[in-house]
């Protein structure tokens, strides 16, 4: 830029000089003066002097501009090598803080591995420490006796129970509901008071695992069985009863097979098809509630447990017929009371006359199968029952069939609290599966077994309105239906008819001859109340105290002389120390 200006000065130095060597040099006289035509030089001397000024003024606000730009470039330079190294700082800085935060992570997974070990040692020492504790207690006092390999475990109660009936039936704990006396008999008129243990009850559970298999046998007994010496005059020596006396092999896969005396499908279950989950009343009553239906028969039974929400199952069992009827032809083979069934034959099913029932000749085992669902509240199942019945008469057999289809829920209304019952069980031939002991079928005259139609319907409220104390309502009705021919000399035959003589059913002195009672059940309703309140439960077991009142009604189908109808009602108290 320097030489640039200086070469400017140079040429405006060249061009002055040569301007005014050209105005001093001598002119020509003209024979006229000329006027200029423009400036002159002088003015144009001035004029490029002014321009040089301006653009030296120019040249030196753009050296100024210059030197700004350099001090500026130079600023930057700084700048930029500060930031350079602050970034170079910067980047050692990083490295150092990857590096810190590398070795604090590795010391964190470090402790966090150090302290997982000492959770898991933790764990373990007190798991250890908690099994050391619970076989010293186990030592001390065992929940089951261990025998190479299997655990026995001991169960059941000390019952004491004292009741009172307005209608006397001369029973223990268990009524008779079909067997209500009738209102003019000398039974109505008198009331029973009585005091039995018979109710206790032992139970033993055998438990073992062969692989993924649960075996269990379970035996349970209780002293409501009659022998021909028992008596309550001086010893009340009252023989043990089998209750339930199976066996049972439970697999992995939801298969469950069970042999033996137990609890039938027809029982409706507290949860899913299983042995030990039945719904059983829980009255001091021996003979539960009119209109529950259950029985306890030897069985073979397939289970099968669908993901705890769907269970299925089939039974092949125990049958017996029982039968009511207002005539009966001679020389008929196959019922409880046939000539075949009474004859002493030296097998363990002698007929004891006065003491103990007979037995049917059976064609073929009763088949029970159900499935029960619980979608995420309640219980809910649906029952299926087929029978077969046979007699002989005249030498030709006959065989008839009989079945029922039951439904049952269980509503948990107010969860630990309140639960909701229903259940029922509908069809020809179901009289032995309800709590009265009805007939299941009734004879024609010319000898053919004829199931009679019935209706079995419980409802029930169980209340815990505190962990010492259980409140239960229960209600059920048991119906069977008129099932009536007319003998060969125009009497009354079948079950029901209008024609049966009931004009001795309410006389309390017998005449002589006396009057016939041929008096049928048409149904029979009962309804109960009672409460268990819990002394003392704890490791010791439990010591309770229950108090139950019932109400029954029993009718008859109308015949000649009327209608009897028996009607009692009962009062019972029990004392009963439960085994932990």
């Amino acid at each position: 830029m320097r030489r640039v200006v200086a070469g400017i000065l140079a040429l405006a130095l060249i061009g002055s000089t040569c301007l005014v060597a050209q105005d001093s040099a001598p002119k020509k006289k003209s024979k006229r003066s000329v006027k200029p035509k423009g400036p002159t030089i002088s003015q144009q001397l001035l004029q490029l002097q002014d321009q040089l000024k301006q653009q030296q003024t120019q040249i030196m606000q753009q050296q100024a501009q210059i030197q700004q730009l350099q001090t500026q470039l130079q600023a930057g330079e700084t700048n930029v090598s500060e930031v350079k190294q602050q970034g170079q700082q910067l980047q050692t800085s990083v490295a150092q803080a990857n590096a810190s935060a590398e070795a604090a992570n590795k010391a964190t997974s470090d402790l966090n591995t150090k302290v997982a070990d000492l959770g898991t040692n933790t764990t373990t020492i007190s798991q250890n420490v908690q099994e050391t504790q619970k076989k010293v207690k186990d030592l001390e006092t065992p929940a089951a006796i261990h025998y190479k390999g299997v655990g026995i475990t001991l169960g059941g109660w000390v019952d004491g129970t004292f009741l009172f009936r307005n209608r006397n039936e001369n029973a223990d704990a268990t009524t008779n509901f079909g067997a209500t006396p009738f209102g003019g008999t000398a039974n109505a008129a008198l009331t029973e008071f009585r005091g039995t243990a018979r109710a206790s009850r032992f139970i033993l559970t055998a438990e073992g695992k062969a692989g993924t298999t649960k075996l269990t046998g379970y035996y349970e007994l209780d002293f409501l069985s009659q022998a021909p010496t028992a008596n309550q005059v001086e010893t009340n020596s009252f023989n043990p009863r089998q209750r339930q006396l199976w066996g049972q092999a439970a697999f992995a896969n939801g298969i469950t097979l069970t042999a033996g005396q137990m609890w039938g499908l027809i029982t409706t279950d507290r949860k899913g098809i299983a042995t030990r989950a039945e719904f059983i009343p829980t009255t001091i009553e021996g003979s539960y509630v009119v209109g529950y239906s259950y029985i306890r028969q030897n069985a073979f039974r397939l289970t099968k447990n669908f993901n705890d929400k769907f269970w299925a199952a089939f039974e092949v069992a125990n049958p017996e017929t029982t039968f009511s009827t207002s005539f009966q032809p001679a020389n008929i083979f196959g019922l409880n009371t046939s000539p075949n069934a009474l004859s002493p034959n030296g097998s363990t099913l002698n007929f004891l006359a006065g003491s103990t029932n007979g037995f049917s000749t059976n064609l073929a085992p009763d088949l029970l199968a159900k499935i029960a669902v619980e979608p995420g509240w309640g219980h809910y199942e649906l029952k299926f029952l087929g029978r077969f019945f046979r007699d002989r008469i005249n030498g030709s057999n006959h065989t008839s069939y009989g079945g029922g289809i039951g439904a049952a829920a269980i509503l948990p209304v107010v969860p630990k609290k309140a639960d909701v019952i229903l259940e029922g069980l509908v069809g020809a031939g179901i009289g032995r599966y309800g709590a009265a002991n009805g007939p299941d079928v009734t004879i024609r005259p010319d000898g053919v077994l004829v199931p009679i139609r019935a209706v079995h319907v419980m409802a029930g409220v169980e209340v815990h309105p505190h962990p010492k104390f259980d409140l239960y309502m229960y209600g059920g009705d048991e119906y069977y239906a008129r099932t009536n021919y007319v003998s060969p000399t125009g009497t009354a035959a079948g079950y029901g008819s209008p024609l049966v003589v009931n004009t001795g059913c309410n006389v309390e002195v017998p005449a002589t001859p006396a009057l016939p009672c041929g008096a049928q059940n048409r149904n029979l309703y009962h309804g109960t109340v009672g409460a268990w309140y819990r002394l003392y439960k704890g490791p010791f077991g439990i010591f309770q105290y229950g108090f139950q009142y019932e109400y029954l009604h029993r009718a008859t189908w109308q015949g000649v002389g009327g209608e009897p109808k028996g009607i009692d009602n009962v009062g019972m108290t029990s004392i009963r120390y439960v085994l932990p």
